[in-house]
C-alpha cells in the first residue's frame, strides 16, 4: 500500500474505532444512568404501594448495587470521555492532513507526521486507560494472594 493512502487509512481505521467506542460507552453510561433513577425512585414506590412485600422493594435495591458494581468495573462514563478526546484529536489531524497545512505542508514528510501523529495520540489514551485501570480502589478478595 502507498504511503499517502496508508497515512490516511489509518487515521480513518483510529477515528472509526475512536468514534465506536465512545458512543457505545455513552450508551451503556446513560443507560445505567436512567436504570439509577427509575430503581431509585421504585424503591419507596414500592413500598407505598406494596407495604406488607419487603422482597420488592429489597430486589430493586439489590439491583442497584449490582448495578453500582458493574458501572465502577466498566467505568462506562470514563471511557467515554476518553474515547471523545482520543477521536477528537485523531479528527483534528486528519483535518490539517487533508488540507495540507502544518505540519503535514510538505510532500515528503506528511505521511509520516500523521503516522507518528496517530501512535502518539493512541499510545496517551492507552496510557490514559492504564492509569484509570491502576487506579481502581482495590478489592481485599481479590487483591489478597493468600
Amino acid at each position: 500500500m502507498e504511503g499517502a493512502s496508508y497515512a490516511a487509512a489509518l487515521a480513518d481505521e483510529s477515528y472509526e474505532r475512536y468514534r465506536r467506542h465512545a458512543d457505545r460507552s455513552r450508551n451503556r453510561y446513560r443507560l445505567t444512568e436512567v436504570l439509577f433513577v427509575a430503581l431509585s425512585a421504585a424503591i419507596p414506590v414500592a413500598a407505598v404501594i406494596a407495604p406488607g412485600v419487603p422482597v420488592v422493594p429489597a430486589v430493586l435495591g439489590a439491583c442497584l448495587v449490582v448495578l453500582t458494581g458493574l458501572r465502577n468495573l466498566f467505568q462506562w462514563h470514563e471511557n467515554y470521555v476518553r474515547f471523545s478526546r482520543a477521536r477528537e484529536a485523531v479528527n483534528a489531524e486528519r483535518r490539517l492532513y487533508t488540507i495540507g497545512s502544518e505540519p503535514y505542508d510538505y510532500d515528503s514528510t506528511r505521511d509520516r507526521v500523521l503516522v507518528e501523529t496517530i501512535n502518539r495520540i493512541e499510545q496517551e489514551e492507552m496510557g490514559q486507560w492504564v492509569r484509570v485501570v491502576t487506579q481502581r480502589t482495590p478489592d481485599p478478595v481479590r487483591d489478597n494472594p493468600s
